[in-house]
């Protein structure tokens, strides 16, 4: 796995990317992700919100049992289709400075890796989100062809709950992708 610090350091977003390139999302269902093979894996204690509670993700995961000062720990599944199709490298590499953005930012790792043969880029770190230390971890990578997918796929949990639920954060980006038979 490659480090990816000094990929795309011009500090482009996925979202400005794709605004840049004219290309549009159209969010996908759990069926829809599915017959892609990706799924939210659920770890157990934690449970899938009715769909289309959040509209635009394809699934929202919540741990109810760890609630405190009003935040859950939660995982968001977004898979959406492409308008057009993208150089995946240039667009997973705007990929990192979706989370460098956010308020005091500490990143742990960064890195790109395949998902099932795709390319994908995983990042991991912390932030602050009204006065609480967010621990977080983001995959993104673009499936098919030619009609392309990108995935999201986001863990976020309270920092200090982040080795307690350690196993269940694995869980859940370990489980992203079956490839369909």
């Amino acid at each position: 796995m490659a480090d990816t610090q000094a990929q795309r350091s011009d500090g482009t977003t996925v979202a400005q990317f794709l605004s840049e390139h004219g290309i549009e999302i159209q969010a996908v269902d759990q069926d829809h992700a599915a017959q892609l093979g990706i799924f939210a894996a659920v770890p157990a204690g934690w449970q899938t919100l009715p769909e289309g509670q959040f509209p635009g993700a394809t699934s929202v995961l919540v741990e109810p049992g760890l609630v405190e000062n009003g935040f859950a720990p939660n995982a968001v599944l977004l898979v959406g289709r492409l308008s057009a199709a993208v150089d995946s490298e240039s667009l997973l590499d705007c990929s990192f400075a979706d989370a460098r953005v956010m308020p005091g930012w500490n990143e742990g790792v960064g890195h790109s890796e395949d998902l099932g043969g795709w390319p994908a880029r995983f990042i991991r770190g912390s932030f602050m989100a009204e006065q609480l230390e967010l621990a977080v971890t983001t995959r993104y990578a673009v499936v098919g062809a030619p009609e392309q997918y990108l995935v999201q796929l986001t863990a976020t949990v309270l920092a200090d709950h982040a080795d307690r639920l350690e196993f269940d954060v694995a869980v859940i980006n370990d489980g992203l992708f079956q490839p369909v038979r």
